[in-house]
């Protein structure tokens, strides 16, 4: 990389220098990278530039985010991946930063678990000793971290859909509490904020010792066969790095996806945990940000769907499909079918939290389908979109004695 810039900074993991990165000045992308050869960088030590170009946009919060708006404004940057920079792409659940290549910076002098302890959990944001934990919080609801908590609370408002995103990571929480397996997960809490919109709160998995990597990093960090689908890659290079019970996570995590149709199980949504001395994978991340799920922006129905409608639907993952995703399931009795909550329960679950009945009944319905195609699953059937369209599609009548299904 040419000479030394204030658009420069040391790619940092905790004291030890990963690379080098150009941060544009206007704009604030990242459009130079020259790794140190340490194999400390993301994406397990195989860092690009073009995977730093991703790693870069993935980590800064999305420009649908209004409540970030403001404040990026006020801290006198255009976007968000200014204000990225400006906050040293600090995080919560990784110990990656940046320092200015002209600074002598450490880790203790601005760990964002430091700076709670310092200043009692309020962070007075953009000076030379504090920065803002949240400008690294992706997804789609308003979030922020209370550092107040111990551990760290990361608190989501569902603003839209009549707060059903926030109920829908309460109830995937109930779902797998009540399976009492070795599955690890995330365990959500509900409130009403101050103006009654429903929110959504869970300690940080995170901290200065263990931190997050996605899913996305694991399948990026090495090149895969052609042959070999994303899915299989992911649970190979796993295992092949010590986590020997990955297939038994991503069966139960597709299963459980599966009944509370979850359509946001992107790559960056699951991961690992990783010791962040040693660089050792330790575990499955546990399971968390389900609130896409239970038809959560159909407002407006009023009968639930087929199950050719709900096989129908795009799902974000490895697979487009619930379909595929169920194809590479090994152990299908991983989710007991038996000690999932019934209909009645989940429908006085949501109408508790303010779910308008009619919807509630749609939620309480589908999933209830859900469950019996589950069921039906573990049971020798195939799940096809195919034969359901068929069945349904297909006229026959009563009255004839021929059956042309």
């Amino acid at each position: 990389m040419p000479g030394i810039d204030k658009d420069f900074y040391k790619l940092m993991h905790k004291d030890s220098v990963c690379g080098t990165v150009r941060i544009e000045t206007s704009g604030g992308a990242l459009s130079g990278w020259k790794s140190a050869g340490t194999k400390l960088e993301p994406f397990l030590g195989n860092a690009t530039l073009k995977k730093m170009k991703i790693w870069w946009i993935q980590r800064a919060v999305p420009g649908s985010r209004r409540m970030m708006e403001s404040v990026i404004r006020k801290a006198g940057c255009l976007t968000s991946y200014e204000y990225l920079a400006k906050n040293l792409a600090l995080s919560m659940t990784d110990c990656y930063w940046l320092c200015p290549i002209d600074e002598d910076l450490h880790w203790k002098d601005v760990s964002l678990h430091k700076q709670a302890e310092y200043n009692e959990g309020k962070l007075p944001y953009h000076n030379a000793t504090s920065y803002d934990p949240n400008a690294t919080l992706g997804g789609q609801m308003e979030k922020y971290w209370d550092l107040n908590e111990h551990p760290p609370m990361l608190v989501k408002t569902a603003s839209t859909h009549f707060g059903q995103q926030a109920v829908n990571e309460a109830m995937a929480s109930m779902i797998h509490k009540r399976q009492d397996n070795n599955i690890p997960f995330v365990q959500y809490g509900l409130r009403k904020s101050a103006d009654q919109n429903i929110q959504s709160g869970c300690h940080a998995f995170t901290n200065e010792n263990v931190e997050f990597v996605p899913a996305y990093e694991i399948v990026e960090s090495a090149k895969k066969a052609g042959s070999v689908s994303g899915y299989d890659f992911y649970i190979s290079t796993c295992t092949a790095a010590g986590i020997d019970w990955m297939q038994e996570y991503m069966d139960y995590l597709t299963l459980s996806d599966f009944v509370i149709t979850n359509t946001d199980e992107h790559l960056l949504n699951f991961g690992v945990l990783r010791d962040s001395d040693s660089g050792r994978l330790t575990g499955p991340a546990p399971i968390f940000d389900s609130g896409n799920s239970m038809l959560y922006a159909d407002d407006d129905r009023t009968v639930p769907p087929t199950r050719a409608e709900l096989l129908s639907i795009e799902i974000t993952g490895f697979h487009r499909s619930e379909e595929r995703m169920l194809s590479h399931v090994k152990n299908k009795d991983i989710l007991r079918v038996d000690l999932l909550p019934d209909k009645s329960e989940v429908m006085d679950f949501y109408t508790r939290w303010g779910i308008p009945e009619t919807k509630a009944r749609v939620i309480s319905e589908t999933y209830d389908l859900k469950c019996q195609m589950l069921d039906e699953f573990q049971h020798g059937k195939k799940i096809s979109l195919y034969h359901e369209k068929e069945f349904t599609e297909k006229p026959h009548r009563k009255d004839s004695p021929w059956d042309f299904r």
